[in-house]
């Protein structure tokens, strides 16, 4: 991905902080690419990624970083490569049996002594590390996997010089990269697996809990790489035990239709600075909306097998597929600005949606009007805007 702080301006200076219209940018493009089972569309992200270097390349940096922090540590690595030219990770075999929960909550246990080991004033932590690595190290010998066993004797003698105060903090600094790794391995493994969340929290807990505590000023002693890898430990940590509170209270939206509550399932309230769009500009974009965007982003719907098969779970027939594949929108369905052209949105098929009219397009519009109805063109609010996910909604009947 871009590093936003590499972002610039035609001028060559840096172009500031990221603004709400970007940060909205980044989750448009999210959320046109959300899969109904969770997670991402990765190729599709991809492409929404390019369009935005395309469009908009002095931004395109800092619009990138919003997105890789939505993103989990997989799909972030997944979106890097497919930019790069690479493929995502594939798919693990139906019939591997995935990591060892024993070794990776091991790997996970001697994680957080280590770096217990930087602020522990005593040799507990190190002292401990070096007693698990030396059984680990004895036990991968008697199964004949001596590799393993090379690994972890030199994990305990690396733990051992961390006795030594100085010595032994240069000597982890060169462990720094492999913590990273280890965390990442156990937040996917996860991710993939979730029977594997009951036996790997406790471990995750406790390497959270060592790095949390590590004072700030020690981590900005530390070499470049190895700052950056706590705090991409501390990034990772934080989403994956920040994951359940969000889904309990994100993704659902209630909306007003006839006088009655409708709940909306898979619609994100996005904090918006809404600024009310010149009149003449509006009209502009409405224009190309109607005559050749609409039928430009159907097609594109009906062209990929995959969204075909999307369109499919939300219940279209082969007749309205048909219908779509001619670039006209099907009965009782409409095609919706995420964000509005009344705003600062764009025809980006990133910002559109095929959304079922009743009730769901009609509470979409129904809360533009109570937020920002009231708005004279230039007038501004910050309101917290309901944005569907995906590209068909809702994703199933």
């Amino acid at each position: 991905m871009v590093d936003p702080a590499r972002s610039t301006a035609t001028s060559g200076n840096p172009i500031g902080p990221p603004s709400p219209q970007l940060a909205t940018q980044a989750q448009l493009a999210l959320s046109a690419n959300r899969l109904p089972g969770g997670g991402v569309d990765v190729p599709g992200l991809a492409a929404s990624v390019a369009r935005i270097r395309q469009d908009n390349p002095q931004a395109a940096g800092w619009v990138e970083a919003e997105i890789d922090r939505n993103l989990t540590p997989v799909e972030r690595g997944d979106l890097a490569r497919t930019l790069e030219g690479g493929t995502a990770t594939p798919p693990a075999a139906a019939n591997d049996a995935g990591p060892d929960p024993v070794e990776l909550g091991l790997d996970l246990t001697q994680l957080a002594l280590d770096i217990t080991g930087i602020i522990e004033p005593t040799p507990i932590s190190d002292g401990s590390n070096t007693v698990i690595s030396a059984g680990r190290a004895i036990g991968s010998l008697f199964s004949g996997d001596f590799g393993e066993a090379g690994g972890h004797a030199l994990n305990g003698v690396l733990s051992a010089a961390g006795i030594l105060p100085y010595l032994g903090d240069a000597a982890k600094a060169g462990k720094v990269g492999k913590w990273a790794q280890t965390v990442s391995d156990a937040v996917s493994a996860v991710a993939t697996n979730p029977a594997l969340r009951g036996a790997l929290e406790p471990a995750l807990r406790q390497v959270k809990n060592a790095v949390d505590a590590i004072p700030q000023g020690a981590i900005d002693a530390l070499p470049g790489s190895a700052r950056d890898a706590i705090n991409r430990m501390k990034g990772q940590l934080d989403e994956f035990f920040g994951a359940g509170a969000r889904q309990a209270d994100e993704g659902v939206y209630r909306g007003t239709v006839r006088g009655q509550t409708v709940e909306l399932r898979g619609v994100d309230a996005v904090s918006v600075n809404y600024v009310k769009r010149d009149r003449a500009a509006y009209q502009e974009l409405r224009n190309t909306f109607d005559s050749k965007v609409r039928g430009d982003f159907l097609r594109d719907l009906a062209g990929d097998p995959t969204k075909v098969d999307a369109l499919r779970r939300a219940g279209l027939d082969q007749a309205a597929i048909d219908r779509i594949a001619s670039g006209r929108v099907p009965q009782g369905w409409q095609v919706h600005h995420k964000l509005p052209l009344d705003d600062g949105g764009t025809n980006s098929f990133d910002n559109l949606v095929l959304i079922k009219n009743d009730p769901h397009h009609i509470a979409l519009t129904n809360a533009q009007r109570s937020l920002v109805g009231d708005l004279a063109v230039g007038q501004s609010r910050q309101v917290d805007f309901p944005i569907p996910r995906g590209f068909v909604y809702p994703p199933t009947p």
